[in-house]
């Protein structure tokens, strides 16, 4: 993990105005600063990412969003930890592929051992890396946290009446009490199509429409029968 920004002469002591006062005192400050050395849960930006798709489980660099701050109150940006691994939704050898993203702030939580030789063994069994314990650098990347400013393009949205899928190029699968509609095109729980357009077999080649096809002996069909 990289320092934050700023010189050395940013750095100052956590120790605040009354701390050094009385015994009482000194001993809560003592005990504040052993437990912030471990580190359970934060809130970060992603900055890279590495790895993603179907053959390679991404990693990401990150940023904490919760700025550093000394006892006189002066804040100070953390840097960029390296190499966090982000979760999946996985069961056996299914899984839903959602890459993060650069930008995308997350929850982040921190094992209490250093797991690096566990995930550069693929997860399993393995020593610790080191003695380190309850650091930032052991954390693992559970999702993004919603944001207004991060308008969805496509999504999955589970409704009262249904379900509702839609990607960013407009296409859209409706699950409802009717049954499917993509694009238009409703299904209904028997199995029977109503499509508002035509309907082509093998459109790569000598293709046939359903409503515009001919017979040897017979017109086209008639709208309505």
């Amino acid at each position: 993990m990289s320092g934050g920004v700023g010189d050395d002469k940013d750095v100052a002591s956590q120790l605040g105005l009354t701390d050094g006062n009385s015994p009482l005192n000194q001993h809560r400050y003592l005990t504040d600063q052993a437990q912030a050395q471990h580190r359970t849960h934060f809130v970060g930006k992603i900055v890279a990412v590495h790895g993603g798709g179907r053959d390679s489980p991404p990693t990401v660099d990150i940023q904490p969003i919760v700025k550093q701050m000394n006892g006189a109150g002066k804040s100070r940006s953390h840097g960029t930890i390296y190499g966090i691994p982000a979760t999946r939704s996985i069961g056996g050898d299914s899984v839903i592929i959602n890459d993060p993203k650069v930008g995308d702030v997350g929850s982040f939580s921190v094992l209490d051992r250093d797991h690096s030789s566990a995930q550069a063994n693929d997860w399993s069994e393995a020593n610790p890396g080191s003695k380190r314990r309850g650091s930032m650098s052991d954390a693992v990347y559970h999702g993004p946290l919603p944001r207004k400013a991060d308008k969805p393009k496509q999504w999955i949205h589970f409704t009262d009446k249904g379900v509702e899928i839609q990607d960013r190029n407009g296409n859209t699968l409706v699950g409802g009490q009717d049954g499917w509609n993509l694009n238009g095109v409703v299904i209904d729980r028997d199995g029977a199509i109503k499509a508002p357009g035509e309907v082509t077999a093998k459109a790569k080649g000598a293709s046939v429409t359903v409503s515009q096809h001919k017979h040897p002996s017979t017109d086209k069909p008639i709208p309505g029968t």
